[in-house]
Formats: structure tokens, sequence, C-alpha cells
């Protein structure tokens, strides 16, 4: 489906009621899920982030057998309302869902053009009585270079504070190990170079700043990538691919201590029944200006 503004279109797939496309009459700044590289795009993650200890978590004393970023990702969304600049997606809980989660819910995405701005608002209400655990993230893949002119390492995203950075590490089997290691000292600014992503990810724990710009030393449209609150942020592209993801979530990846019960992982959210959790991130293009 499809909602536009005077300058820009946005596509949206039913299927994980993932962002396929965000253009103007210029430029496609979405990747397009070349699968050489990641036939991916912008996967909601839901109802848990990255990877779990073995593959599963324990919830009121039985174990459940979950894939990395959740199940929502191949989900089929119904499409609740659509407008020209505005559409509503959602995804309930299911008899498929159960075996792989216990909890009823409903998952409804929000995506509202303004101008060049597209909010996408993430609702998650809880139809139990008791409490309900989860966590939740984008996962937008952008276009890096955006043309045969660039390279990968003429692109760099810069922290709208500056601060020391520093990623988390990662086990080989995508675990948290307790150690980090530093990204940015005392600064702003990441160039993009492949050798971040030799671990996989950056993950930023408990980030301060609420921002970020994808920006390129040739070009000059400038991403801007709002969090929203978000207190977890990942930066991810696959060594020599053209693209790179930044990811605001609410959750982190399990601990390789973690004792596996949903409860007390890393980042979850705690959801009381009959409550809703709300949170909205954006996307700003800013074409032919420096910012």
């Amino acid at each position: 489906m499809r909602i536009k503004s005077e300058n820009f279109t946005v596509e949206i797939n039913p299927i994980g009621a993932e962002l396929s496309s965000f253009r103007s009459n210029n430029a496609e700044y979405i990747w397009q899920g070349d699968p050489k590289w990641w036939a991916g795009r912008a996967p909601i993650l839901f109802p848990v982030l990255c990877s779990l200890k073995g593959g599963k978590y324990s919830y009121s004393g039985k174990e459940y057998n979950m894939t990395k970023h959740g199940f929502v990702r191949d989900a089929e969304f119904t499409v609740a309302e659509a407008y020209d600049k505005k559409a509503v997606l959602e995804y309930r809980d299911n008899e498929a869902t159960y075996k792989m989660y216990p909890f009823k819910f409903l998952l409804q995405v929000i995506f509202e053009l303004i101008d060049n701005t597209l909010h996408t608002t993430y609702r998650v209400k809880n139809h139990n009585c008791n409490t309900m655990y989860f966590s939740i993230g984008a996962h937008e893949a952008y276009r890096c270079p955006r043309n045969d002119s660039e390279k990968f390492e003429d692109y760099y995203i810069e922290f709208d504070k500056a601060d020391n950075y520093h990623s988390e590490t990662l086990s080989p089997d995508m675990l948290i190990n307790g150690e980090t290691y530093p990204v940015i000292k005392n600064g702003h600014i990441l160039p993009l170079e492949y050798k971040w992503f030799e671990k996989d990810t950056l993950i930023f724990k408990n980030i301060q700043c609420r921002s970020v710009l994808l920006k390129s030393k040739k070009s000059p449209a400038v991403v801007d990538i709002a969090f929203g609150g978000a207190p977890y942020l990942g930066i991810w592209t696959k060594i020599g691919a053209p693209y790179v993801c930044i990811e605001p979530w609410y959750g982190m990846p399990d601990e390789e201590n973690h004792n596996g019960k949903i409860e007390n992982k890393l980042g979850i959210v705690a959801l009381d029944a009959d409550k809703e959790f709300s949170w909205t991130h954006s996307i700003t293009i800013h074409e032919n200006i420096n910012i």
C-alpha cells in the first residue's frame, strides 16, 4: 500500500507491516532488499529482539522457542485504516502465535507522512489479565551509497550529542557478554567503515542521544532518524553491502548468563494487564541541504 505527500511517497508491505520504500522525486532512500546481500528492508522486531539464548525462553514454567527478532516480520497484517497520508496496520495473537508466545495482544503500526517526515508509531495493547513481556524495535535499512559516484566510506553518522560511545560485545552466539569497546571518544561523528561490523552489530546501551543524521561527504541529502525515546540503538550492515541499518530499540539481545525467563530479559518491556504501550520514531529526508 502507498501513502503520499506533495514530494514524497512511502510504500508499505502488509507482510510484516514493513516499510519498503521512502522516496522523493529525486531518489529512493530505503534499501531495496537485494537478496545478494540481505532481502530485508525494514522489518519490525517483535516480541523479541536479536538472539535468544539457545533460541528459547521460559514463562510461567513453560519453555517456548522463537527465531531471531521474533515472528512479526513474517506475519500478514490487516489494513485497518487507509488514507492519502496515513495508514494503520494491525496484527493480533492467534493459534500460531500461542505456540511461540503465550500472550494475547494487538500490535498496531501507524504510518503517517507529513511533508518530508515519516512518523511510525508502534502501539501494543495487552489483552491479558496479567503482565505481558515484550521487546519491539525498528530495523530500517538505508541505501548507502545512494549513487554510483559514491562509496560506503563517503558516509558518516552524526549523533546529536557528543559523548563517549561504547558498543556492547557480542559472543559467537550473538549474546551480550558484558564487555564493551570504544567506538567514539568524546565526539559525535561515526565514519562508516566496514571494520565496525566485523563483530556484526554496533549496540549502544542506554544511549543518551535522541537522534542521528546519516550524511554523505559528496552529496547534500541528509536522513534524520529520531528515536522517540528508545533507550537502545543498533547499527548494522554486512561487510561490502551498500546499505546501513540504523535501529532504535526497546530491548536487547540476551546476555550470556541470562536465566531464560522472559521477565528477566535485558531491556524487556513489562506491560500491565489491559494497558497500552505506544512509541513513535521518525525519519525525515532533507534534500539539497546540509544541516
